[in-house]
């Protein structure tokens, strides 16, 4: 018996799913940055389309992001938020050194202590950015790693892997302030004191505008990862988070105390 070519399916290709023919994709697949034109896969296309989904509809991108990337999206969406800004850093380095303003107006301790802190800053100007790439990957996945232990203990049943990618590409909207954190490096370099002082004021509300925005995705993705009730989410987040936070604000204190300490003169 002889069957008719009609009734044999044939279940479509990932590329056509995508709006790809044998020699061409569809503009949405291009622009979207799943595939590049001639069929390969252009990994900064697909992270800016993934920044923007996660701006514009978080919980159905994060939902996305879960189903269809790999951890190594997540690592590479992670790397890019944490070098990047280091690199206008090091761009904001070439600027000449300015103490600190108002100086005066501080008990003498306090500014003495102020004015040695941001002589050690500019004398290790380039050197910082390096050690804040690595602390700053390492409390990302250090915070991944606690919500993933109290997220299972409450009940949780993803695995860490895939909240890590999730992790990163929350990570990965702290780039929306990029642009601000370039003016700020190009005010340094010419020496703008005074428009200087506006941008890294604005720099300074948006960076913690995104780090509420980042831990809001941080909840949204151990709701959706471990397929807990919001509640729990929430439980499950704040506290590493607030652990890495008080960790880091101690690093910085314990930091600034060793370099007044160091820079005191020796009794003869």
């Amino acid at each position: 018996m002889v069957q008719p070519t009609s009734a044999v399916v044939r279940s479509a290709s990932p590329r056509e799913a995508l709006g790809c023919g044998p020699g061409s994709c569809s503009v949405e697949a291009i622009a979207r940055g799943i595939i590049w034109p001639g069929g390969l896969k252009c990994a900064a296309m697909f992270l800016w389309a993934d920044l923007v989904d996660l701006v514009r509809h978080p919980f159905t991108s994060l939902r996305l992001i879960d189903d269809r990337r790999r951890l190594r999206d997540g690592l590479l969406a992670l790397t890019l938020s944490v070098t990047l800004p280091a690199v206008l850093s090091e761009l904001a380095a070439l600027g000449r050194f300015r103490p600190p303003a108002n100086l005066g107006s501080l008990p003498s301790l306090t500014a003495q202590g102020a004015d040695i802190y941001a002589r050690w800053v500019y004398q290790h100007r380039f050197v910082l950015p390096v050690y804040g790439v690595l602390i700053s990957a390492g409390l990302w996945v250090a915070a991944a790693g606690l919500i993933h232990l109290i997220a299972r203990a409450l009940g949780g049943q993803g695995g860490f892997p895939g909240y890590l990618k999730l992790a990163g590409f929350a990570a990965l909207t702290g780039l929306v302030s990029l642009p601000l954190s370039l003016l700020d490096a190009l005010l340094k370099i010419q020496g703008n004191t005074g428009v200087e002082l506006s941008i890294g004021q604005l720099v300074g509300l948006a960076g913690i505008a995104i780090f509420l925005w980042q831990n809001a995705l941080l909840v949204l993705a151990a709701r959706l990862h471990y397929r807990l009730s919001t509640e729990r989410a929430v439980g499950a987040v704040i506290g590493p988070i607030g652990v890495v936070a008080v960790l880091a604000i101690a690093l910085v204190i314990l930091a600034v105390i060793l370099t007044i300490i160091a820079q005191q003169p020796t009794a003869p």
